[in-house]
C-alpha cells in the first residue's frame, strides 16, 4: 500500500481570483470510484489551494494521481509525499470539503505518521502547507511525545543519506553509550534548536533504531558526615590547634 499527498492551486478566473471550480465534480467522482478502488483519504480547499491525501494499492493510487496531474483544474501541483505505508491514516473515504479549523483531529494520525517529512520542509514549502497543517504546532506535539523519556540508539543510521552527517554522528555517539534524557538533548543547544533535535530523534524512531523508555527519577544523594578521628583530634588538642 502507498500514500500520495499533494497541494495544488486552483486555476485563476477572469477576475484573477482563484476559485474551486469543479470541486463538486471532484467530490462526486471520488465518492463513486474510490471505494471500489480501495482508496481512502481526504480532500480540502483553502485559500486557493487543494490539499489531497490518497492511500491504497500501488497501482490504483498511481493511476489516480496520473489523472489528477493531467487535470486542468489543478495548477502548480506539488507532491510532498509519495511512498509506501504500512497502514492507512484514514480508515474510510468520506469526501468532504474540510477547512481543518475545527477538524484538526482528522489529520493527527497522518501528521504523526509522516512527521519527519513535514518538518523537513523549507520556508516556502511550509508557507504552502500552513493553511492546512500547522508545522510549528506539529513540532510542539512531537516534542511533547518524547518529553521525560530516555533515548538510546540500537544501531546507527546510514549517514550517507542525511543532510548533516557530522551533527547526526555526534548525536549518535551521545545516544550509543547509555540511555540519555530527551529533555537534556533538546535543551543543551549542542545539536541545534529543540525542533531540530526532535526531527533527528523522529528519524531514528521511524527507522526502528531507537529505544524509548521512561526516565528514572533522579535519586537524591545522601551526604554521610565523617566522624572525627580521635587520634588526630588528640594531636590537634595537644598542639593547641583546638
Amino acid at each position: 500500500m502507498k500514500c500520495i499527498a499533494y497541494i495544488s492551486r486552483t486555476p485563476t478566473s477572469d477576475r484573477s481570483v482563484r476559485m474551486p471550480t469543479g470541486l463538486s465534480d471532484i467530490i462526486s467522482v471520488s465518492r463513486k470510484h474510490n471505494p471500489q478502488s480501495q482508496i481512502t483519504g481526504i480532500i480540502s480547499y483553502r485559500e486557493g489551494q487543494y490539499l489531497q491525501i490518497i492511500e491504497g494499492p500501488y497501482a490504483e493510487v498511481d493511476k489516480l494521481m496520473a489523472k489528477i496531474a493531467a487535470d486542468p483544474r489543478h495548477e502548480d501541483l506539488w507532491v510532498f509525499l509519495d511512498g509506501p505505508v504500512e497502514k492507512r491514516s484514514f480508515d474510510s473515504w468520506a469526501v468532504n470539503v474540510f477547512d481543518f479549523v475545527d477538524q484538526n483531529a482528522l489529520l493527527n494520525t497522518f501528521v504523526e505518521n509522516h512527521m519527519s517529512v513535514l518538518t523537513g520542509f523549507d520556508d516556502y514549502q511550509k508557507s504552502r502547507i500552513q493553511p492546512f497543517i500547522d508545522i510549528k504546532q506539529s513540532d510542539a506535539v512531537l516534542e511533547k511525545h518524547y518529553e521525560d523519556k530516555d533515548l538510546r540508539l540500537l544501531a546507527w543510521p546510514d549517514l550517507n543519506t542525511v543532510s548533516q552527517p557530522q551533527l547526526v554522528m555526534n548525536l549518535c555517539i551521545k545516544l550509543t553509550k547509555k540511555p540519555y534524557p530527551f529533555n537534556a538533548l533538546a535543551n543543551s543547544g549542542e545539536f541545534g534548536a529543540p525542533h531540530e533535535v526532535t526531527q533527528m530523534i523522529r528519524a531514528f524512531d521511524q527507522s526502528g533504531l531507537l529505544s524509548i523508555t521512561e526516565s528514572e527519577p533522579v535519586k537524591e544523594q545522601i551526604v554521610v558526615e565523617k566522624k572525627p578521628n580521635k587520634f588526630y583530634g588528640a594531636i590537634k588538642k595537644f598542639l593547641g590547634m583546638r
